[in-house]
């Protein structure tokens, strides 16, 4: 946290030769639409207005915001909405350290499941190294949400893994809550609940989002339902895959969208190919090692089927595909290790360069292969279950009758 707030207060601006702090306009306008909540202004989260953009996703980011907009104004303290940016904000002093509060949630849920697959303390430690610098884009760019997706989804696989179904799909409607992009994991990790148990728990995984989203519908229905479902996206906001050319344009919206393309109907192929890999998954050897490895697989889609894509989009990949390397080889893990590394540098790179993309398609399909779960590794047990075998044993003979 004191190397991120003092990168953005000096460092990046002494390099830069900038006036100002190095801030994140995306968490910026997050928290601008957090007064709403503060004021109790649903309606106007979503859409346009004042200059801000609205949301196109589910509101968790907002909501988690809005405790600091309300200590900060409780406290006193000026926030100009009318500039933006702002060169010094102070609010950034606040606002700063805690969204990295909110994205170190994943390093706890990443631990987690790595302690599960049974790495040794060594691999942990180099696991949230990796785990780190890949975040790097997502606080960047301002992007809390997508860390702490991420964090709720982990431990719905590892209670998923426990056959702990309901606690799983809570735990992936909390995920759904801060970021839908989850959903191309529901197959894989609810099919093998069987088909009784799927309408339930995919009612569990609605409900967070549904009950964010029952006011703003409420107040405000057409606005809401038509960012939600179209989700539009600004080309001259991200880079550009070719999958721009099959976005239908929503300059019939009026004047306000002209710059703005339907960013939904393509994601349709990654939904596909999801459920399809959920029904290979359900029919395999299942274990937290290949369920793992399998959402990495899925989270992919996000990258590779959206027309206009962001330089944070890699982490779900990364930082699923980083905990599935718990019991590989070292070889394996440092060939990893390189591509993650590579596809964090990568995807900053330079948005108006169109050819980056495939480098980053080809770079994520390179990372999930070789994070891939070995047959041999599939069905090995975590080391503290194996060691915890004879005592368990020990117990029951002397609980059996003599």
């Amino acid at each position: 946290m004191g190397v991120y707030m003092a990168a953005t207060l000096y460092v990046v601006p002494h390099l830069h030769h900038w006036d100002g702090w190095a801030y994140p306009l995306d968490l910026w306008n997050y928290f601008f639409l957090a007064r709403y909540i503060d004021i109790g202004i649903y309606q106007d989260l979503y859409g346009q207005s004042l200059g801000q953009t609205g949301l196109t996703t589910t509101p968790g980011a907002v909501v988690a915001l809005a405790p600091v907009w309300t200590m900060i104004h409780a406290a006193g303290i000026h926030v100009d909405l009318s500039r933006i940016p702002q060169p010094h904000p102070t609010a950034w002093l606040i606002l700063g350290p805690y969204q990295v509060l909110l994205s170190s949630s994943v390093f706890f849920a990443a631990d987690a499941v790595a302690v599960r697959l049974g790495a040794s303390l060594i691999r942990r430690l180099l696991i949230c190294v990796g785990e780190v610098y890949a975040l790097y884009n997502v606080v960047h760019w301002g992007h809390p949400e997508d860390a702490v997706a991420v964090a709720f989804l982990l431990y719905s696989c590892l209670a998923a893994s426990d056959k702990r179904w309901s606690m799983s799909a809570w735990l992936l409607g909390a995920a759904v809550a801060f970021q839908p992009f989850v959903l191309l994991a529901l197959a894989v990790v609810f099919f093998p609940a069987g088909l009784r148990r799927f309408p339930g728990l995919l009612a569990r995984a609605a409900a967070p989002a549904a009950a964010l989203l029952v006011v703003p519908l409420a107040m405000n229905w057409s606005v809401t339902a038509q960012s939600l479902v179209i989700q539009p996206a600004s080309p001259s906001g991200g880079r550009l895959t070719p999958w721009i050319h099959f976005a239908p344009s929503l300059a019939h919206l009026g004047p306000m969208d002209t710059n703005f393309v339907a960013g939904g109907p393509v994601r349709l192929l990654g939904v596909i190919l999801s459920i399809i890999i959920g029904l290979w998954f359900r029919r395999a050897q299942r274990n937290l090692g290949l369920l793992i490895a399998a959402v990495a697989l899925t989270l992919t889609f996000r990258c590779v089927f959206e027309s206009v894509i962001a330089a944070y989009y890699v982490f779900p990949t990364i930082a699923f595909a980083l905990v599935s390397l718990s019991v590989a080889s070292w070889p394996r893990s440092l060939v990893a290790a390189f591509l993650a590394a590579a596809l964090t540098w990568t995807s900053d790179f330079d948005p108006h360069v169109t050819w980056v993309w495939w480098v980053i398609v080809a770079g994520l399909a390179a990372l999930v292969a070789v994070s891939w779960p070995l047959a041999s590794t599939r069905g090995r047990e975590p080391r503290d279950l194996v060691a915890l075998q004879p005592l368990t044993q020990t117990v029951t003979a002397l609980g059996e009758p003599g």
